[in-house]
């Protein structure tokens, strides 16, 4: 079957953004509405977008400079990521834009890999970002998320989506984040072992906050999000209510799919 691009519609949606992770509970809210001090972000010049630096697999978040937006892009059906890239290279090229316009990637993966598994899935992936330019000194250019879906997982590593710096004269705001996984600066697993709805909690949150640090170094706020996912394989009884929206009885805007 040909692979086919969804890309979304940028104009009949609001801000173009993309947060990779949870949704906040309301004081992390309010905690990240005291906007830090950002670091010093680096500049994707032909790309036309800025990165928050955090290492050479994925970038903490990307925002547009002046005169671009982020567009999201869905892959259906997905695409075997060995495939992906010169269909990423491909699409680019046919709107016109560069390759060094790409700032984000979805993965979708087959089963959860040990640390060394992952530092060998990881060698290919920064040798093709390092092709295109995509790196800025040692850092990486992209956002990047892994997933491994709970069903239905594919049988090998494969592009879900994608999201790209385009120039535009739209005033809103656009920006993409890199999903975290539930480790912690220490390389263990929060709350290892324990998928009690404590153990997903204390881990949901802990991912809850390292998104909540990331959008505040770029100068957001959860407020700015439209699309969030929750990666969340167990079946938590209470789980939206007592952690990222407490007290309220439906899911806020932006608050889309539980994975």
């Amino acid at each position: 079957m040909a692979s086919r691009l969804i890309s979304l519609d940028r104009r009949r949606l609001l801000a173009r953004a993309l947060a990779l992770s949870a949704a906040p509970t309301l004081s992390r809210v309010a905690a990240a509405a005291a906007i830090v001090n950002p670091p010093a972000l680096l500049e994707n010049e032909a790309g036309g977008y800025r990165i928050l630096p955090a290492g050479t697999v994925f970038c903490g978040g990307a925002i547009p400079v002046s005169g671009h937006e982020i567009v999201h892009a869905l892959v259906s059906p997905w695409v075997p990521l060995k495939d992906g890239y010169g269909f990423i290279q491909s699409y680019l090229k046919s709107i016109g834009r560069p390759v060094q316009a790409l700032c984000g990637m979805e993965l979708r993966s087959p089963q959860q890999m040990t640390f060394e598994a992952f530092r060998a899935f990881n060698a290919p992936y920064i040798e093709q970002l390092t092709k295109w330019d995509l790196m800025l000194g040692r850092y990486s250019a992209v956002c990047r998320t892994n997933v491994v879906p709970a069903r239905d997982a594919p049988k090998e590593p494969s592009l879900h989506a994608f999201s790209y710096c385009v120039p535009s004269n739209y005033q809103g705001i656009t920006f993409c984040i890199s999903g975290t996984a539930d480790i912690d600066q220490r390389g263990k697993v929060v709350a290892e072992g324990d998928v009690s709805p404590a153990g997903m909690k204390q881990r949901l949150q802990y991912c809850v906050d390292v998104i909540t640090e990331r959008l505040a170094e770029l100068e957001l706020t959860w407020s700015t999000a439209t699309h969030i996912d929750l990666c969340v394989a167990q079946d938590i009884p209470g789980l939206l209510d007592g952690v990222v929206v407490p007290g309220c009885k439906a899911p806020p805007p932006g608050v889309s799919e539980f994975i």
